[in-house]
């Protein structure tokens, strides 16, 4: 689902993400990808995020090669 202002992430991403991480802690979620725990607890439920968000977060996982 892709709208102006949201995105969802790919559920197979979302599943690699989960795996580079030990914890679901704030702090983990934050040094590890960059995003909050709520916009974690959000893209694990496949909810949209905020598409600036979404983007910055895709742009991450491409630096750190995780995708």
């Amino acid at each position: 689902m892709t709208t102006p202002n949201l995105m969802t992430v790919d559920p197979q991403l979302v599943a690699v993400m989960a795996a580079t991480i030990n914890s679901q802690k704030p702090e983990v979620i934050q040094d590890r990808f960059g995003i909050g725990v709520k916009t974690w607890v959000k893209i694990r439920e496949g909810q949209a995020i905020r598409y600036s968000v979404g983007a910055r977060l895709l742009e991450r996982l491409k630096r750190e090669q995780l995708i």
